[in-house]
This record gives C-alpha cells, sequence and structure tokens, in this order.
C-alpha cells in the first residue's frame, strides 16, 4: 500500500475531518489532544492565520502516530509548498487551482480542492486531485452529492461548509467519504472557557453519526 493510499485511509477512517481555524497556538495540543479523545483523528488546520504552520508543525511532531495532520484554505502555490514543508500530509483548497494540485502531488501529499460543479469536480481529477472538496455544501445539500455520484461515482467527495449534526448523516448516506466540520465540531466557545471535554463530547457524537451513517448504507432492504 503506497503512501497516499495510507494517509486517504487514514484521513477518512472515521469520516470527521476537523477544520481548526486560528486556533492559538497555546491552545492547540488541547484542542487536538480533545478531538484524539473523542474519535477525530483528521485535523485540518487552515492557513490563513497567523502561527498556522507552527501549529501544523507542532501537532506533527506530538500526534504523527495519531492522527493525520493538514492544511486547509490552502490559497496558492506557496502556501501548498510552505503547508507541505510544516509538515501537512494533506492539503484542502476552498477553491479549484492547477498549481495548488500539482505542487501537493509533486511531494506526494494527498489534494483536496474545492469544487462545486460536475466540471469542476471532473477537472479536479484530470489534474490530479485525490479527492474533491465540495464547498459550501450547504447549498445543494445532501442531494446534490447524491445526484452527482450517479453519473460520478469515481469521485471521492468531501462536503464542508455547513455541515453539522442534524445532516452530517445524510451526507455520507448520500456518498460521501467524510464530512468536513469546522465550528460546530471545533466549538471557539468551549476552547475560550477551557472546556476541552465538550469538544470531546461533540467529536463523539460527530463519530457516531458517521458509523451508523455507513453501516445503514450497508443494510440489505
Amino acid at each position: 500500500m503506497n503512501t497516499k493510499i495510507k494517509t486517504i485511509n487514514r484521513l477518512t477512517e472515521n469520516g470527521v475531518v476537523a477544520v481548526i481555524r486560528e486556533i492559538p497556538k497555546d491552545k492547540a495540543l488541547f484542542v487536538a489532544e480533545s478531538l484524539l479523545k473523542g474519535g477525530v483523528n483528521a485535523l485540518e488546520v487552515t492557513v490563513e492565520g497567523e502561527g498556522a504552520l507552527s501549529a501544523i508543525e507542532l501537532l506533527k511532531k506530538e500526534f504523527a502516530d495519531r492522527a493525520i495532520i493538514g492544511a486547509g484554505t490552502v490559497l496558492d502555490e506557496l502556501s501548498a509548498d510552505a503547508s507541505i514543508r510544516a509538515g501537512a500530509e494533506f492539503i484542502v483548497s476552498p477553491i479549484l487551482k492547477k498549481d495548488v494540485i500539482e505542487t501537493t502531488i509533486r511531494y506526494g501529499k494527498v489534494s483536496i480542492p474545492g469544487v462545486m460543479t460536475p466540471t469542476e469536480m471532473m477537472q479536479a481529477v484530470e489534474w490530479g486531485a485525490d479527492v474533491v472538496k465540495v464547498f459550501p455544501a450547504s447549498v445543494g445539500g445532501p442531494a446534490f452529492i447524491k445526484n452527482v455520484k450517479g453519473p460520478l461515482p469515481q469521485v471521492s467527495i468531501i462536503p464542508t461548509g455547513g455541515v453539522d449534526l442534524t445532516n452530517g448523516a445524510d451526507f455520507i448516506k448520500a456518498g460521501a467519504i467524510a464530512i468536513g466540520a469546522g465550528g460546530n465540531l471545533v466549538d471557539n466557545q468551549a476552547i475560550a472557557e477551557g472546556n476541552y471535554t465538550k469538544l470531546t463530547e461533540i467529536a463523539k457524537q460527530y463519530v457516531e453519526l458517521v458509523r451508523q451513517a455507513r453501516e445503514s448504507n450497508f443494510v440489505v432492504r
């Protein structure tokens, strides 16, 4: 099994990607540990905030054996390169850019560009993307994923943006290989209060809803 396949397997095994946005570096380890305790082992640190690359480096060093660490909100080739050098194993974008995909695959990392249409999905795959991020997923909802998977079953999709505990299971049932969750999972108020137990409990709920949704897809009706 090659490295990229291993990365994708780890990225999607529990079906939840935590989008960690602008978390203070001194709280990054606590946030990551809390999410891991809840079963969320795919951590995407968005790179637009100050100290994001240092956070990626720190999390990779501390949790490399327990989690898969990636970079999000990657908008250009330089950001992709810097994120990979910091230790990111997967690169996520809210947009579709060829140079970001090419940089990511050049280093053997997993490329997850943002798309919104079937045409963009196929363009991403043709440029070498491993998975596509449907963003914002709330616009089309689970029905969009289900309809797209009909003619494009070969495209691996992770919906992000507006995905929460009320609709996450529906996205999995529609054919998503995982779901991405930001503020609904990585609760900023809980972090500010130091209530990391709350993060763990929310993480457990996300992981459980994915498990149940996947089970239901295998039920013979």
